[in-house]
């Protein structure tokens, strides 16, 4: 499973979206969950939070193959 942080951001939607067309495991990290829907919809799992907190970014990475986080 891959964690997408910003997933509905300019990078990291495209990122999500090309894994899910692969058959990839997704998870959807965003702020707004109903942004996030569009993803939930191709198949992603939908993890609504705010990046900035440490315990969130936890839970949300925990059983991650990998991470995409572009901080700016």
């Amino acid at each position: 499973m891959y964690a997408i942080v910003g997933a509905t951001g300019n990078t990291g939607s495209i990122v999500a979206e090309k894994l899910l067309a692969r058959g990839e495991k997704v998870r959807a990290i965003g702020r707004d969950k109903e942004k996030l829907a569009k993803l939930g919809a191709q198949g992603a799992e939908l993890c609504p939070g705010d990046a900035t907190d440490c315990d969130f970014l936890f839970h949300a990475f925990t059983g991650a193959r990998a991470v995409y986080f572009m901080v700016p």
